[in-house]
């Protein structure tokens, strides 16, 4: 696979000195530039060298499996992810505890005991000197110096550990999914996977910070209790009562947490998971019109998951009303316990107290309660990303297992399959492989069992059948084995029992070392290259790779791509046809020297003359891998039996069991027919076989080959590795969305008059706090005046309060103070409920429109966008709208309201603040525009780098298969790390770009408080000790938590990035509306196109009209169809034919119109271009070439929209032979059976009768079959030929088919060459022309096949023609 190789720029911090990294200098070069102009991913930092995902995974793989060991050795040993990840990163705690010690218990304290003092000097009488005074200031602000210090330090290192933490585990959890087991993968979609990934792991960045404070919370809290009762006695001990009480009450709130937050994540785990079954089915989902009951599935699983994510912001709600009401209440406590005790109440004695409970109601209630929410959400993650690591992994050879998920009571089985499996390993007949044997299986059974999850809805002494039985098979060396039987038989069980994917259960299975290819039935492709894709990690040997190309019939199709072998194809290869992705993947596994070729049924996606190409110069005994490796084994499932009389051996399988083996000259004589379709042939026919291999092998070459001169012209161009690496990234999202993003997040809540209410109420909360706060500075002058001769207290008064409040008493201060404390805590819960509700709304009203407006995108979207990238936004992106955004709003809103309030405060008791305040506001907004615009762009940057995390994780467990049968998982893991490297380092940039920031509000704030605190001992000594303490106080307070503000305000914008990115799927252009193309002159096609209104039944004949229709997949490519006219007569039953990349799938998907169509297409007369989508593709039937099953029920999958009685969907399961299975499978569950995701528990054949029973159900006038036979058994194809013949009598077919047998009846054929009908009539009359390009098809599927094929045309000319006269 490709790695992103872009050269990320070095990281100045690992250079930088102490002091630099102390005041954040190395950032400067990063705001430079990030102010001026956008980042390109080049510009991004490298990771720091102990940041690198590989060191870092190895580190906590090695601890990991250390738990591992400790419990095999003493199973009572749980193992614990948290201890293996506190184990790798234990010196970054350790600095982590040393810095928190130090700032918040020895610092932090300090501070008001210095204040307390400084205090002491304003007071009346007081014996201080001026100069004793300074140096308590000086120390006060000194301290505050180097808290500042610690705190970013702090700040920088904690993050980094949560990142260290992060890509730790993702390493891991990657590496695991490598070694899956099938039973646990049928557990693990790309979608839980990448939620795994993205919204669990990040837990892992606030635990970090918070971590620390669960032991110095406590402690502080000791130590100021402690102080408190040393400076102002037990009153001040008192005062802590309130934080007390209300910590517990936030820890319990925190638990509920984590409570929910398991749940919003398994919420999320479905809808994700739907998300990426829609995704891989978006073209069938279309062709089926089904996007409404998949819009209303997801918004239901959307519905469950806010209800619980608006459960959590509740709670969060109430923790954030408690962060404004606890210091509060701690300070009235303090106040009623020297109106008890009867103590003075001083200034000093106020301010000191409301110092020291300020910093432990932020610790306790606040840090502490928060810690308690976010380590019990981290602990949540961890358990189950742990729960992931503990998975089933595939077992090395010879090593049997049970599957994970068997029921406790049937445990005593395996004990006997062990002990036999242990017989049979040690029986001395069952020794070593004898020399001509390349694979050996020994009475072997094995079995499919089904995910852990599903013995929840399944009865569990419900007993899976065997997938296979007792085989007992020899694969010889340098032999062509082909393995054939019906649908479901277990002939692609068996490779995977040789793949290690499907587990024995009893029986041996002998490979030694055999080093393995294989080709899967459903080609996997991963985005990259197509020489990537077929050398897949191996050296690239020119001469063998041309060679390879040549055998596998690729050179025409590198002449058509404009970039050769190096054009980027698409994951899941959305560009090419079926047969040229099975193509490459057969070209991979030639490629590959290897023991044994395990080769899925190749053959079904190519047509006849392909095929034998392929058979001949590649798989046969004469083909490219028998003359390069003569002692290679190649295995070969297939339906195209006709080639299997060149094999060596044949095994026959029926209902998991062989029911014969041997030559197929062996099983002729036992009269065991490989054609179901035709008699047994005489021996006479062989020779002709000869001749007309060679003939065919001449005529073959001379068609399908490109001169050597031009294959090496397509195959020698250099990889551009930069260019390469820059395609995987996604575009910036900046400026897709129309408008103001906040304010449509804001109007997606409702009405504007939510909002305005939501602002009223949270203005009334803090001037409710700030008046309390001035209050109580007014009470204690009040009393300090109290306290002193009359003259005295009436200066003092006059100085803090206004005339009236001389007549004031200490019971009214006392009731006035209550009230508005009581008042703060239900005016803030309030707002803070109005609030997450408003959000919740919010966030369900974006999703569903962004839904919508992704579900009606164009084909050319799903195309060119990997699956990742898609759900990198409906996971991350979404997430962070639904718990980031609120988050940060409301921590920014709360904070700079604080803010505002306290400067009021400032400027009431001391006017001349005035100036240094708006000089520092000035100077705050200047610094944040500088930083949002780096912090915006490296956020920015940071979304579009984790997409293709995403996407690789989404390619690898889609092709865990082929990638564990070629043994290149060090290769992904590789290529992982390097994609977490270029993701950590836009992660990096934006933390430290966040904390330099920080770094600097703090100290504009420090220089504030150094300013007010000297101004007054230098300025103004005749002040008053309360109108001192509670401006420095104020200050004091707001200082940490403005610069949280300020970040805060700054994460919201980068939060509202999330949602820009989201909308700009809303802005998708949809389907159906036709743009000017850009050399349309008149525009003429700029006009609304006319809906014309069709019957219910329509199309009640089925005619269809092709005049003069193009197609192109998009607006500016070259047109795939171009000037084709023909007519579809009603009721006709219609066979398209050609090569490989004819047209012919095109054709179909202009019907349906799912991309750019120009010309008219015409259904019973009426324009389709008039007709809605919707209503278009529902009246008219597909059997797709690839069968989609979505994970459900059976009902769900066979009729979405629930439109259909029960009776009728048993009657159409019964007309394609699946009512038995539909019983059987499902455990007496009937049509509520469960379907696995991508219908992963059937087979292939069985998926595409279920395809056929929904054309049925459907009865729809028109019906199209693409392919729909390529991979299943003759009999299985009979069966649909049955099933069309009969249901669909009276219907339009159009049949696309590379088995030409199952067109040679119809009553006409279409040949298609290079977009365009080059022929046109009935089998039986083609097949007499000369030069034919149809008899050509029919002679290239061999002598047999093609006198076979003849007959039946002929029969069939007398019936067509009858037909027609009807």
């Amino acid at each position: 696979m490709e790695a992103t190789r872009v050269t990320l720029s070095p990281n100045p911090r690992q250079r930088a000195s102490l002091l630099s990294i102390l005041t954040f200098w190395w950032t400067i070069d990063m705001f430079r530039k990030g102010y001026s102009q956008t980042f390109e991913i080049s510009d991004l930092y490298k990771p720091l060298d102990e940041d690198h995902a590989n060191r870092l995974g190895d580190r906590l793989e090695s601890e990991w499996n250390r738990q591992l060991e400790l419990q095999k050795q003493t199973p009572a040993h749980s193992p614990s992810l948290v201890r293996a990840i506190f184990r790798t990163l234990w010196k970054e705690w350790l600095t982590l505890s040393v810095l928190a010690l130090f700032a918040e218990v020895v610092l932090r304290l300090l501070q008001p005991i210095f204040l307390g003092r400084m205090l002491l000097y304003f007071r009346e009488g007081s014996t201080m000197t001026h100069e004793e005074a300074v140096y308590y200031a000086c120390g006060m602000v000194a301290v505050r110096a180097i808290i500042v210090l610690c705190d970013n330090q702090y700040g920088i290192i904690s993050v980094l550990t949560g990142v260290k933490a992060k890509i730790a585990v993702c390493s891991v959890v990657f590496r695991k999914s490598l070694r899956l087991s099938r039973n646990a993968l049928g557990d693990t979609s790309p979608g839980k996977m990448v939620n795994l990934m993205s919204n669990d792991v990040n837990r892992f960045d606030i635990a970090s910070y918070l971590v620390c404070f669960m032991w110095t919370s406590p402690v502080v809290m000791l130590l100021a209790s402690i102080l408190l009762w040393y400076e102002i006695g037990w009153s001040g001990v008192l005062g802590l009562v309130a934080i007390v009480i209300i910590t517990p009450i936030q820890s319990y709130t925190g638990t509920l947490t984590s409570r929910y937050r398991l749940r919003t994540a398994l919420k999320t785990d479905e809808r994700i998971r739907l998300m990426d079954e829609i995704i891989a089915g978006i073209a069938v989902i279309k062709m089926y019109a089904w996007e409404r009951p998949f819009a209303k599935l997801i918004s239901q699983a959307r519905a469950k998951e806010m209800r619980e994510v608006l459960k959590s912001g509740y709670l969060r709600a109430l923790y954030m009303s408690f962060q404004l009401f606890t210091t509060r209440a701690a300070i009235l406590g303090v106040m009623l316990a020297f109106i008890a005790l009867d103590e003075d109440i001083t200034a000093a004695k106020v301010f000191v107290a409301a110092s020291y409970l300020s910093n432990v109601s932020y610790t306790m209630a606040g840090l502490f309660g928060r810690g308690i929410a976010e380590l019990g959400e981290g602990l949540v993650a961890t358990r189950r990303l742990q729960c992931f690591l503990e998975y089933d992994e595939v077992q090395p050879q010879q090593q049997q297992r049970q599957p994970r998920s068997v029921p406790k009571d049937e445990k005593t089985g395996e004990n006997c399959n062990v002990g036999e499996t242990k017989r049979l390993l040690d029986d001395a007949h069952d020794g070593p492989l004898a020399d001509d044997v390349a694979v050996s299986m020994r009475h072997l059974t094995a079995r499919w069992a089904m995910p852990g999850e599903l013995y929840e809805t399944i009865d569990k002494q419900q007993e899976v059948p065997a997938t296979l039985s007792d085989l007992e098979i020899q694969f010889k060396r340098g032999r062509l084995i082909g393995i054939v039987g019906p649908v479901g038989s277990g002939k692609s069980s068996i490779l995977q029992v040789l793949l290690r994917e499907l587990p024995v259960e009893s029986g041996s299975l002998l490979m030694g070392d055999r080093t393995i290819a294989y080709a899967s039935q459903e080609p996997w492709l991963f985005t990259g290259s197509l020489r990537q894709n077929i050398v897949f990690g191996d050296n690239l040997d020119q001469h063998r790779y041309r060679q390879v190309l040549r055998v596998c019939a690729l050179q025409p199709d590198l002449a058509n791509l404009i970039e050769g072998d190096l054009t980027v194809i698409g994951e899941r290869g959305v560009s090419l046809s079926g047969g040229q992705k099975a193509r490459i993947c057969l070209a991979r596994a030639v490629y590959r020297k290897a023991d044994v070729y395990l080769l899925d049924d190749p053959l079904s996606a190519v047509d006849a003359h392909v095929a034998k190409h392929l058979f001949e110069l590649c798989i046969g005994n004469r083909g490219f891998i028998k003359r390069h490796n003569p002692d290679a084994t190649r295995i070969l499932v297939t339906h195209q039996v006709h080639f299997l009389k060149q094999a060596d051996w044949v095994v026959v399988m029926k209902e998991g069991k062989v029911e014969a083996q041997g030559t197929p000259h062996d099983l002729q004589r036992r009269g065991i027919e490989l054609e179901h379709l035709e008699p047994a042939e005489s021996s006479e026919d062989v020779t002709m076989h000869t001749f007309t291999r060679t003939v065919s092998h001449t005529s073959t070459t001379s068609t399908v080959t490109v001169d050597s001169a031009t294959l090496v012209a397509l195959t020698s161009g250099a990889l551009d590795d930069e260019a390469t690496a820059r395609d995987k990234f996604e575009a910036t999202s900046q400026g897709a969305v129309p408008g103001s993003v906040f304010l449509q997040y804001v109007s997606s809540a409702g009405s504007w008059l939510i909002f305005v209410g939501l602002i009223l109420l949270f203005a009334i909360t803090q001037l409710i706090v700030s008046v309390a706060d001035w209050w109580l500075s007014l009470w204690t002058a009040n009393e300090e005046g109290g306290t002193m001769t009359g003259a005295d207290a009436g200066d003092v008064r006059n100085q803090t309060s206004p005339d009236w409040t001389n007549s004031l008493d200490r019971q009214t201060c006392l009731i006035v103070h209550v009230t508005l404390v009581t008042t703060i805590f239900f005016v803030a819960i309030m707002r803070a409920f109005g609030f997450y509700k408003a959000c919740a709304r919010a966030s369900q009203t974006i999703h569903d429109t962004v839904f919508e407006g992704f579900i009606g995108a164009r084909m050319r979207f799903f195309e060119t966008n990997p699956s990742g990238r898609i759900l990198n936004r409906f996971s991350k992106d979404m997430g962070a709208m639904d718990d980031q955004l609120p988050k940060s709003i409301l921590d920014a809103t709360q904070t700079l309201l604080m803010f505002a309030g306290a400067m009021m405060v400032v400027v009431f008791v001391q006017p001349f603040f005035m100036v240094p305040i708006l000089v520092l506001f000035v100077v705050l907004l200047a610094a944040r525009r500088v930083y949002l615009r780096t912090s915006q762009n490296t956020r920015r940057l940071e979304g579009i780098t984790r997409s293709p995390i995403f996407t690789h994780i989404a390619a690898t467990l889609t092709g865990l298969p082929t990638i564990r049968s070629y043994g290149v998982q060090q290769l992904l893991i590789d290529e992982f790390d390097t994609h977490q490297n270029v993701n950590t380092g836009a992660y990096f940039m934006f933390h430290s770009g966040r904390i330099a920031f920080g770094l600097f509000l703090d100290s504009i704030f420090f220089l504030f408080l150094s300013i007010v605190t000297f101004s007054y001992l230098l300025l103004d000594e005749d002040a008053v000790g309360a109108r001192v303490g509670l401006a420095i106080t104020q200050i004091g307070s707001i200082g940490s938590q403005l610069q949280f503000g300020i970040r805060q305000s700054a994460e919201m914008f980068n939060h509202l990035i999330a949602v820009e990115r989201l909308l700009e799927y809303r802005e998708l252009p949809p389907e159906g509306r036709q743009t000017p193309k850009h050399h349309d002159a008149d525009g003429q096609q700029t006009k609304p196109i006319p809906v014309v209104p069709v019957a219910s039944d329509w199309p009640q004949a089925g005619a269809i009209e092709f005049r003069n229709v193009s197609f192109r997949y998009d607006e500016y490519d070259e047109a795939v169809l171009e000037g084709l006219t023909f007519t579809v007569a009603p009721r006709e039953k219609v066979g398209i034919v050609g090569r490989t990349g004819a047209g012919k799938s095109s054709l179909i998907a202009a019907l349906f119109r799912m991309a750019h169509v120009e010309g008219d297409i015409l259904i019973d007369g009426t324009n389709t271009a008039h007709v809605p989508l919707e209503t278009l593709r529902a009246h008219v039937s597909i059997i797709p070439q690839d069968p989609v099953l979505f994970s459900g029920t059976l009902r769900r999958n066979l009729d979405p929209f629930e439109a259909y009685p029960d009776a009728a969907l048993w009657r159409a399961l019964e007309l394609v032979e699946l009512r038995d299975l539909a019983s059987e499978s499902s455990a007496g569950l009937g049509l509520q059976a469960y379907v696995a995701a991508g219908g992963q528990n059937f087979s292939v054949g069985q998926r595409q009768l279920l395809c056929l029973a929904r054309a049925i159900l459907r009865g729809n006038r028109i019906l199209v079959l693409d392919e729909a036979t390529a991979n299943v058994d003759p009999d299985t194809d009979r069966l649909i030929q049955h099933a069309i013949r009969e249901q669909f009598a009276d219907c339009t077919v159009l049949t696309i088919a590379h088995r030409l047998n199952t067109i040679m009846d119809y009553d006409r054929v279409l040949v298609m060459q290079d977009g365009s009908v080059i022929e046109s009539g009935q089998p039986g009359e083609l097949l007499t022309r000369e030069e034919s390009e149809f008899l050509t098809l029919v002679l290239a599927t061999g002598a047999d096949e093609a006198e076979n094929l003849m007959k039946m045309a002929h029969n069939s000319l007398k019936p067509n023609e009858e037909r027609k006269k009807q």
